[in-house]
């Protein structure tokens, strides 16, 4: 009986120490690794690091054990991006953004306000406000005289 017991205590001791913790597959190494790598599980389109079932994917969990395992095991991060490609093909490849992505933003902006500009120069029809021209008011009328008069008096 007692050798059943220290054979069961030995056997749980080396699943301990071979277990990856969860910690260990989430790690910021590991991640980094996944994001060059597109999950094949066919329900998503995300990275290694997707959370498909509360991040236990039938295919995102083993591929980021088996990171960490070549990372332990001295691996560079394009060494294992290399072997899933070899194992998996071009597809589960996923590259960095390019790096002119900033200037979409810009471009948005400068091409609204060209159409902004257009449209209201269409509107306005290209001519110019002018001061309207009429008749000099003259100082000497009694009608304008009674006028200012009254506004005098509404003001004071």
């Amino acid at each position: 009986m007692h050798r059943l017991k220290r054979s069961f205590l030995f056997l749980a001791l080396v699943f301990t120490a071979l277990a990856q913790t969860a910690s260990e597959i989430e790690s910021d190494d590991v991640k980094r690794v996944g994001t060059h790598l597109s999950c094949q599980c066919g329900s998503c389109t995300e990275n290694l690091d997707c959370n498909m079932s509360s991040g236990q994917c039938h295919f995102c969990k083993p591929a980021r054990t088996k990171i960490y395992k070549m990372q332990r095991a001295g691996m560079s991060d394009d060494q294992i991006v290399a072997s899933f490609i070899r194992e998996y093909g071009e597809k589960i490849f996923r590259p960095d953004p390019t790096s002119s992505f900033w200037i979409v933003p810009y471009a948005s902006l400068l091409l609204g306000g060209v159409l902004v500009a257009f449209v209201l120069k269409k509107m306005l029809g290209g001519k110019r406000l002018v001061p309207a021209a009429g008749p000099v008011a003259d100082d000497n009328d009694p009608l304008l005289a009674k006028y200012r008069a009254t506004i005098e008096k509404d003001t004071d």
